[in-house]
Order: structure tokens, then C-alpha cells, then sequence
């Protein structure tokens, strides 16, 4: 785990993160970065950024039974600006006694200026409901019934995601057993598009388009659908080539980089990323055991994808450029993670892997079978594959160079050299003990978007920014290390494991209690 030094002065850290895991339990948990502090003088909630002197990055705020069977999925939208809410549905002044609030806590100040905040937590389970949270309150906010006879939520997004610029959403899809997607509307929850694309066997994963206007789903049937969401209808369909004549392909993940100028999907043990523009494959690779997830990371410099999968591992591959000259057979990757030596992975299996908005771009939320949730950063293994394409590029000139120096540049090299590891565990909590995580979904705003007059952003002035380093001096600087494997054997603090565990403990037994209640 990273120390606290580095957690506190790190500006690649969201100044804020917000995480949310459900198990199979039907229990729902969070872990914030800010807390709730409730002043005598005041009847507003105010934001207060947690002093980090435990050395904890992420705490537990709140844990609730949501659903009678498991949690299928979830997803956070980013709540609605002042200004934005300022009108109400039909155009005219809003009212309301929230409006008022929002409008007291901005007197002394621009409403711009206010810090983003979570706003809505979709949560669908086994039991065919659809629960609307309010993460400001950590209250449930109502409870959507899918149509009759479609079955049970498999996956869920707002749109536009949280992740993207495109404001506050305006609706909310889900993906049912049945093969049907549900397009909501998110102010009034009203059903405005029910899509038929896929066959029988459920929508199992699906991704909204920044922009909000598309959406890519995958689903048992073998096929990725691209859908019209201006106009409500199918307009691309991907056949998957099965590799059984009995059994069709399941698309496990498909996500959008973020300008939405590529996605990428996986099935079964193979991870593909295409181009939109074009439409060709610029990542098609088969790995060693069956991948669960996908998130995209990286920035300016490059794009990766870092992937969970059903052994422990966590690779992460170059999806590279189309202008750059590649042999076919030839991949750039890094397994950060090594899989575990064991023929079952058992809890050291990676269910779930999601990119963090706001930081460096290489943050990841990591959820395995354990129930252990960890932030971790891959900025490592992407430096070393960039350092890699540097020197391939620079090697003839290397070569000339070192025969005319002589020994008089082996002490600057050894005196710049650096070792970087492929991956650093930033942070990582536990929920409870026994407790089996199915989902999880990411909700962060970068330092930019924070109040600047909270104690974090105040610290983080004083901190000297790092220069920035060319693809050649890196190349230079930073030598490729063993990865590290995952021995399970993680850093928690014991008073939060307890925590978790009563809190768990009180939403089974509300859950029980509810169950006793409906049978009598």
C-alpha cells in the first residue's frame, strides 16, 4: 500500500472518490472521500474533505440491504449543477425547498464555484427491481418496476455516462434478461423506448456514448448492437464468430474510451478494441483465462486497456494507433498483476476493474472475489511500454552514440536510472467478511473541479510539480521490473474491517426482518 505521504501530495488523486459495491447478499456499500458534517448553526449539509491521518484514502460511509437476491448492476450520475436546476421541467422557476437550499448554500458565492457531487445511484438485482438512491442523502430516492414479462436488470448507465462533459444526464438504459433495453427518462422515470435487438438470454453488458446520443450492448447471444438513442432504434449489429456450434459467445464487458472515438469488448478469454471511425480491430488478442471486465486508461501519450480476469491477473495492453507500422503478430502488454499459481483462483479472482476519472488517467478500481476493493495506479507498466517504443526508435542512434562515448556515459546512465514498478496499490478496504462482490461503479471529480477553499486543495499548493519528462529522457530513466504478483496478503486497518462487518451485519438483518415481515 502506498504511503500516507504519497496519498496526501499526490495531485494525480482525485480530490474526491466515491465507490459503490454490491454482493450477492443484495447488500449495497460505499466508500467516500468526503464526509457529511452537520453544524449547529446550519440546517445544510456541508462538504468537509476527510484529514487523511490514519493513512486511509477511502472510508466507509454507508451500508444498506437494496435487493431481496443479488446485486446485477450499477451505475452514478453526477448530480445536477445549480444553474441547471435552476428551471424546472416545463421551463418555469423551480420552487421547490431544495432549489431554495441550493440557492442559501450559494450566497456568498458563484454556483459555478460549488465542488461536484455523486448525485444518483442506480442499483438493479435479481429480484426484476430497479432502486434509485440519492448518494447526498444516502436515503433511497424510489423504486423502478421493469416492464411486464422482461425480466430482471442485468446492466445499467446513465446518459451521458458520469464520466462524461456532457452534463448532467438526461436519461437512464437498462439491459433485461429478456434481450430488451429500457430507455427511462431521469426525470420522471417514465419509459420512453423499449429496444429489441438481442435474442433470449439477456443483455449482459452495455456502454453509453459520451456524447449520450449511442450506446454499444453486449449481450449471451453473441452479437454487440449499436443503438440510435435519438431516435430509439438498432443501427449496427456484430455477429461474434462462435468457436462452438452448440454454444454462442457471451459478450462479459464492453466500455467507450473517452472521446468515443474507440470501444473495446471482451468474450470469454479474448479482448477486441476497434476504431470507429474505420471500423478496424486494433487490438484482437486471446489471454490466458476468461476476462470479466475491461476499463480504458491512459492519456495523451497513449491508450491502454487493463483487464481483470478470472485468474487474479491484470494485464494491460497497448491498443495503439493505425497510422503506427506493427507486424500483425506483434502486441505491446504488461501483466501487471501475475495470475495466481493455482488452478482455481478462488478469492484472488478479479470480478470487476473500472477506470477513475479526474486523476493521471492510469487509476483503476480493482474488485475480486474476496470482497476486498482496492485503488490502484498502472501509470507504472504504461511508462514501461512507452520506454520501450522510445528505444526501438532511438536504438541506431544509441548504438553510434555509446561507440564514441566510451565509458565516460556509463556513470551518467547508472546515475538516472530508475526503477518503476508496473503497478502501486494506492489503497484498499474491505467489505466484511464472507461478502461476495458482483458489481461495482466509480463516481470521482479531478482537483480542478474541487472548491478551492477546502484544506486538500490548500496542501496541495505547496507541492513543487513534477517537470514534465519527453518519451525519450523517459525511455532513458525508467528500466523495466519484475511485476508484482499478487500474493493476497494486503494492508487493512482492523477498525475499519469491523466496521463493515456490523454494518453488513445490520443490513442482513433489516433484509431478514423485510422477508419475515412479507411472508406473514
Amino acid at each position: 500500500m502506498a504511503p500516507e505521504s504519497y496519498i496526501d501530495n499526490n495531485p494525480s488523486i482525485p480530490s474526491r472518490l466515491v465507490i459503490v459495491a454490491g454482493t450477492y447478499d443484495g447488500v449495497l456499500a460505499g466508500w467516500d472521500t468526503v464526509e457529511h458534517v452537520r453544524e449547529q448553526d446550519k440546517n445544510d449539509i456541508e462538504l468537509k474533505l476527510l484529514r487523511r491521518n490514519d493513512g486511509k484514502y477511502l472510508k466507509l460511509s454507508f451500508a444498506m440491504a437494496a435487493h431481496e437476491g443479488s446485486v446485477r448492476c450499477l451505475d452514478i450520475s453526477g448530480a445536477a449543477s445549480v444553474s441547471s436546476s435552476s428551471s424546472d421541467r416545463n421551463g418555469q422557476d423551480d420552487s421547490s425547498k431544495k432549489a431554495k437550499k441550493r440557492q442559501r448554500k450559494q450566497v456568498d458565492g458563484d454556483p459555478d464555484d460549488a465542488p461536484p457531487e455523486p448525485g444518483t445511484l442506480l442499483s438493479g438485482g435479481f429480484d426484476e427491481t430497479i432502486n434509485v438512491f440519492n448518494l447526498q442523502k444516502h436515503c433511497q430516492a424510489g423504486e423502478l418496476k421493469s416492464p411486464n414479462d422482461l425480466g430482471s436488470p442485468l446492466c445499467c448507465s446513465f446518459a451521458p455516462p458520469c464520466s462524461s462533459s456532457s452534463g448532467a444526464p438526461t436519461h437512464a438504459l437498462v439491459g433485461l434478461t429478456s434481450g430488451k433495453v429500457v430507455l427511462y427518462k431521469k426525470r420522471d422515470w417514465s419509459v420512453q423506448h423499449v429496444l429489441a435487438g438481442h435474442d433470449e438470454g439477456g443483455v449482459q453488458c452495455l456502454a453509453v456514448h459520451p456524447t449520450g446520443k449511442m450506446a454499444l450492448t453486449g449481450g449471451r447471444d453473441g452479437k454487440v448492437c449499436l443503438w440510435d438513442l435519438m431516435k430509439g432504434r438498432l443501427a449496427f449489429v456484430y455477429k461474434i464468430p462462435s468457436r462452438s456450434k452448440v454454444r454462442k459467445e457471451t459478450v462479459n464487458d464492453i466500455v467507450w474510451c473517452d472521446d468515443g472515438t474507440r470501444y473495446a469488448f471482451c468474450y470469454g478469454s479474448k479482448i477486441t478494441a476497434r476504431d470507429v471511425a474505420s471500423g478496424e480491430d486494433l487490438l484482437d488478442v486471446d489471454m490466458p483465462s476468461r476476462v470479466n471486465q475491461i476499463a480504458f486508461i491512459g492519456g495523451p501519450e497513449g491508450l491502454f486497456l487493463a483487464a481483470g480476469c478470472d485468474d487474479g491477473g491484470l494485464p494491460v495492453l497497448e491498443v495503439g494507433q493505425l497510422e503506427e507500422e506493427e507486424d500483425a503478430n506483434t502486441r505491446r502488454a504488461i501483466m501487471a498483476i501475475e495470475p495466481v499459481d493455482r488452478v482455481v483462483a478462488g478469492d484472488d479472482r478479479l470480478k470487476c476493474i473500472r477506470s477513475v476519472e479526474g486523476g493521471s488517467g492510469f487509476l483503476v478500481v480493482t474488485a475480486n472475489s474476496g470482497g476486498i476493493v482496492s485503488l490502484m495506479d498502472l501509470e507504472g507498466a504504461a511508462r514501461m511500454m512507452l520506454s520501450d517504443i522510445d528505444e526501438d526508435e532511438s536504438t541506431s542512434n544509441n548504438n553510434k552514440s555509446s561507440e564514441s562515448e566510451g565509458d565516460s556515459s556509463d556513470s551518467d546512465i547508472d546515475s538516472d536510472d530508475e526503477v518503476e514498478v508496473a503497478v502501486e496499490i494506492l489503497d484498499s478496504v474491505r467489505l466484511g467478511s464472507g461478502a461476495r462482490i458482483t458489481d461495482v461503479s466509480v463516481w470521482s471529480c479531478g482537483m480542478d473541479d474541487f472548491n478551492s477553499d477546502n484544506e486538500y486543495e490548500e496542501e496541495e499548493e505547496e507541492v513543487e510539480k513534477e517537470p514534465k519528462i519527453s518519451k525519450a529522457e523517459r525511455g532513458k530513466k525508467f528500466e523495466r521490473s519484475q511485476p508484482q504478483k499478487s500474493n493476497g496478503k494486503i494492508e487493512l486497518d482492523a477498525a475499519a474491517v469491523e466496521k463493515a462487518r456490523k454494518l453488513v451485519g445490520q443490513a442482513k438483518k433489516k433484509q431478514r426482518k423485510q422477508k419475515k415481515k412479507k411472508a406473514a
